[in-house]
């Protein structure tokens, strides 16, 4: 039987390599540079990473040590994936509704790559207590402000109202 930390560890390692795959698809749409299937493998790779995603989570609160949630790296790391997650979304389905990315939905799918890239590196401070993210305050939770939800939550609902708009037209 495989044990909840190894699988942990296999789901985050997927997870994030999704998400670097599809947030370097992204940069290269931002720049318009590289081959022309760089959109379709920035959002296969997303959906890829996305589908993964609760894996990470849920096997990450059985494998931390306590009742889940009691330590503030565990808390942002929940905050930001679950904005990863939103943001995900919103992207796959303007992707669906309206088609290949233009660089202002290629520069949100590169910020919601680098959110994932944030947890994990927040994954590393809390198993290891090493991190390359030393900027970021460690021993308090990160709770996004009700303006920062709000602008979060508006421009989700900006994506998929736009992507519905022009689906229609």
């Amino acid at each position: 039987m495989i044990s909840s930390t190894t699988f942990h560890m296999i789901s985050t390692d997927a997870t994030i390599g999704m998400f670097v795959l599809s947030g370097f698809a992204f940069m290269l749409t931002v720049f318009n540079k590289g081959p022309e299937v760089r959109d379709t493998v920035a959002h296969w790779a997303l959906a890829g990473g996305l589908i993964m995603t609760p894996f990470a989570i849920i096997t990450g609160v059985l494998a931390s040590p306590g009742d889940g949630l009691d330590n503030p790296l565990l808390a942002n790391k929940l905050l930001l994936s679950m904005t990863a997650t939103g943001l995900a979304i919103g992207l796959l389905w303007r992707r669906y509704r309206q088609g290949p990315a233009d660089r202002l939905y290629a520069s949100i799918g590169m910020i919601t790559s680098g959110l994932i890239l944030t947890t994990a590196g927040i994954g590393g401070e809390f198993t290891r207590g090493e991190s390359l993210l030393f900027l970021i305050p460690k021993d308090i939770v990160i709770l996004f402000p009700i303006w920062a939800s709000a602008i979060i939550l508006l421009l989700g609902l900006a994506m998929i109202g736009n992507s519905t708009v022009k689906h229609r037209g």
